[in-house]
């Protein structure tokens, strides 16, 4: 069930995509894709629910693996598809691209729906059965941000101000996409819609490889807080290098020498 929400906003998203090319709507409306999109889960949801039956359908001895399997089938996806994607309009048009998007995301839906089993959903802690999807879960976490603590240890500020700072680091982070995307199509790179996709194809490749191996290095040798500092200072490096590229060579060299972006 938890697979469900999101493939459906996914799909709505898209049919409001091929509509507003097709009647040449106001742009407006990709917020209210978006926001279709964010109330089926999104990815996020995805991922979380993907995660979760695979841990319910494995043994111990081979959810590991099975775990780093859909996440390396994810990255495969994504780069995949930054590789596709502009081939995809510069053959078939915008609109039948999101078209053969709907086509593998209705797929998903079917399997999801009609051949993939449903699991029972059971506590961490307890045998007993619970459900997925009730307003008492929505009720408490509301009430943690709205009432605090009877000792008043002040975790309503604190809860409010950390969900503003990841409200605002998770804006920048996904709005990144359409802004980077933006400059590449201007002057002076003028990318064609393939080499944006190379673009970031390259990125997200680059990302998730150097990612895991300078985590394992970092966590051994020198701790989780050096990492953080390390991969903060890698990330600035690594836009301000974007910012001030000029040419694909120096937007691709960039990438390659600081790509510690996590």
């Amino acid at each position: 069930m938890a697979l469900v929400p999101p493939l459906v906003g996914a799909s709505v998203r898209l049919l409001i995509l091929i509509a507003i090319v097709f009647f040449d709507l106001p742009l407006g409306l990709l917020i209210l894709a978006s926001l279709c999109d964010g109330f089926g889960g999104g990815i996020c949801t995805m991922l979380m629910a993907s995660f979760s039956y695979v841990s319910n359908v494995t043994g111990t001895r081979s959810r590991s693996i099975r775990i780093v399997l859909v996440e390396l089938s994810g990255v495969l996806a994504d780069v995949i598809s930054f590789l596709f994607v502009g081939y995809a309009a510069r053959l078939f048009g915008y609109i039948w691209t999101f078209v053969i998007f709907l086509g593998i995301l209705f797929t998903a839906l079917c399997y999801v729906v009609f051949a993939l089993p449903e699991v029972s959903v059971i506590s961490a802690t307890t045998i007993d059965k619970r459900d997925f999807f009730t307003l008492e879960h929505f009720r408490r976490v509301v009430s943690m941000y709205v009432k605090d603590d009877a000792d008043g240890s002040g975790r309503c500020w604190k809860l409010r101000f950390t969900l503003l700072a990841m409200g605002m680091t998770s804006a920048l982070q996904l709005g990144s996409t359409d802004v980077q995307t933006f400059h590449m199509l201007s002057a002076p790179l003028c990318f064609t819609s393939v080499w944006v996709g190379y673009y970031f194809a390259a990125s997200r490749l680059i990302k998730v490889l150097t990612t895991l191996a300078m985590t394992h290095i970092f966590v051994h040798y020198v701790g989780d807080v050096i990492l953080m500092v390390v991969g903060f200072v890698f990330g600035t490096g690594d836009q301000l290098m974007f910012g001030l590229s000029m040419n694909r060579v120096m937007l691709f060299t960039g990438k390659y020498s600081v790509p510690f972006i996590n």
